[in-house]
């Protein structure tokens, strides 16, 4: 019997100390801030409520310190996809996104309203390669985690990018769908189905999550 994709719920991590301030932080590995930890155990009722029953996070430390507050809390296993991790924003890591949005020459703010015009200085990545990946841990999950609910825990802009793949619309789009709250919410279930179309290719990246336990 066909037993259809995970019900995916995507969430962003909790607060770390650039969050605070506004920095970007991308691939600078910062652990939750005490805000962030308040911020995660506050989640847990939230979480709790939706039947989560795993986690699959980014391999970056603010968003697996949040899968370890929730799956501590509700004994929930962990896994860990490095494709979850945040883009790399080069140049721009570290600072103020205020102020790279009033200087003239950062690009910043055009980057923001079509982040596929212009590569991000300093960048590892294109965007778009940043977007196929995240698309891809979730079809992966969506595939190995077949008929239960799944707490998927991202970054901003990764996310918003995902929000982009999985709703079939232009980077244009992209600024609509950035969002600071990091309370979960649920995947349309046809466009996690429409992920499944690759499913051969995707079971076999299954190897790709790292559990980490239940704590």
């Amino acid at each position: 019997m066909y037993t259809g994709p995970a019900n995916i719920y995507l969430s962003r991590h909790c607060k770390t100390a650039w969050n605070l301030d506004r920095r970007l932080q991308g691939t600078i590995d910062l652990p939750l801030s005490e805000v962030g930890i308040k911020e995660a155990k506050a989640n847990v009722a939230a979480i709790r409520d939706l039947g989560v029953q795993c986690i699959v996070c980014s391999t970056a430390r603010r968003a697996y310190e949040t899968a370890q507050l929730y799956g501590a809390s509700l004994e929930l296993p962990i896994h860990t996809s490095p494709r979850l991790r945040e883009l790399d924003h080069g140049q721009w890591e570290g600072r103020i996104a205020k102020e790279l949005l009033l200087h003239p020459d950062s690009g910043y703010a055009k980057w923001l309203s079509d982040p596929g015009c212009i590569p991000i200085p300093g960048g590892s990545e294109s965007v778009q390669a940043a977007q196929q990946r995240a698309a891809e841990a979730i079809r992966d999950a969506a595939l190995s985690f077949r008929g239960e609910s799944v707490l998927v825990i991202g970054h901003k802009h990764i996310n918003a990018l995902l929000m982009c793949a999985l709703l079939n619309e232009p980077l244009t789009t992209f600024g609509s769908h950035l969002v600071e709250d990091t309370l979960p919410h649920v995947l349309a279930a046809d466009a996690v189905e429409r992920l499944r179309s690759d499913g051969e290719q995707g079971a076999r990246r299954t190897s790709e999550f790292i559990h980490r336990g239940p704590h």
